[in-house]
């Protein structure tokens, strides 16, 4: 075999392990749903690769199996706090693992309320939307080191029908689009959110399980509808700006958030066509249009202080 390349990179681990625990305190129940990937890597590993040394290769089902005694063997109230435990494990456990990757995928439940009023303590609906974390670790001096830690949330899904416009846009001689002041405005959203370096050196301290992830998580929601539902947007990209500003102003443990918020299109249906029926354009019955769409996508990030 040629000597004249190398293994630049590599990790290998499990990939959609479906994870679903069930907290049982007496007169209210919790559901964890997560969909769970840990990919895990390291110099020691390489020899795996380029000469079928396998003895050091924990195997991927070994991984698999560790999420599931993890999640029987620990107490956890959200996916973050989940994610710290399988990578503080990874790295404790095994000396030649240097580096974790863990990411989890929750599908969100909610409480089924009886009677349309009354949330029932153990049955649910599943709601359209899901949230994640991506957590990613290495081994350091003493323990551990957090690289990167993010959160969000994915397929939030939102529309009004008013309160929207789009006027006073660039136009040339390839502009067919008109200026208008009342239109659908409708998006999924996904919002992805990076912790600060305060909460990535918690973690480290073993202290990281002390914040409050869901309250992050219901604020940075709540900013996205909140936003949406009570201004009006003189564009998709400025009600995205708004939404980051209110999200990080809420929640000081985020030093930034990237938002994607694609256009799902609804146009106006032309009934000036169908005057004979005597019907009329009211702006009440419109054409949603998959594609092509709109994608409007933006960072917002705190000022860093000047030294």
């Amino acid at each position: 075999m040629t000597h004249s390349v190398h293994l630049t990179s590599h990790r290998y681990g499990k990939a959609k392990v479906r994870v679903l625990k069930a907290v049982k305190t007496p007169g209210k129940h919790e559901v964890y749903d997560i969909n769970a990937k840990v990919l895990v890597s390291g110099n020691p590993i390489i020899p795996a690769y380029t000469t079928g040394d396998n003895s050091l290769v924990v195997p991927t089902d070994t991984i698999k199996n560790t999420c599931y005694i993890l999640a029987e063997k620990h107490t956890f109230t959200s996916i973050e706090e989940f994610a710290i435990i399988l990578g503080r494990h990874f790295i404790e456990t095994y000396a030649h693992i240097e580096k974790v990757n863990v990411e989890l995928v929750q599908n969100i439940w909610e409480r089924i309320k009886v009677g349309g009023t009354v949330p029932h303590e153990h049955s649910f609906k599943k709601c359209l939307e899901n949230r994640f974390t991506r957590l990613e670790v290495v081994r350091a001096p003493g323990g551990l080191k957090v690289e990167s830690f993010k959160s969000g949330v994915n397929d939030l899904l939102i529309l009004k029908t008013t309160g929207s416009g789009f006027e006073k846009f660039h136009t040339d001689k390839y502009t067919t689009l008109k200026d208008t002041n009342d239109r659908i405005f409708a998006t999924s959203v996904l919002a992805e959110w990076t912790f600060s370096p305060f909460v990535y050196s918690s973690i480290a301290n073993k202290t990281g399980d002390k914040f409050d992830y869901n309250e992050v998580f219901n604020k940075v929601v709540a900013a996205n509808l909140d936003i949406f539902a009570t201004e009006y947007s003189k564009s998709v990209q400025e009600t995205l700006y708004n939404i980051g500003c209110r999200a990080l102003d809420q929640n000081k443990i985020l030093d930034t958030i990237h938002l994607s918020m694609p256009n799902k299109h609804a146009f106006g249906f032309d009934m000036s066509r169908f005057h004979s029926l005597g019907v009329k354009n009211t702006n009440t019955v419109f054409q949603p249009v998959e594609e092509p769409s709109g994608l409007i996508e933006g960072t917002i990030s705190r000022q860093k202080a000047k030294l």
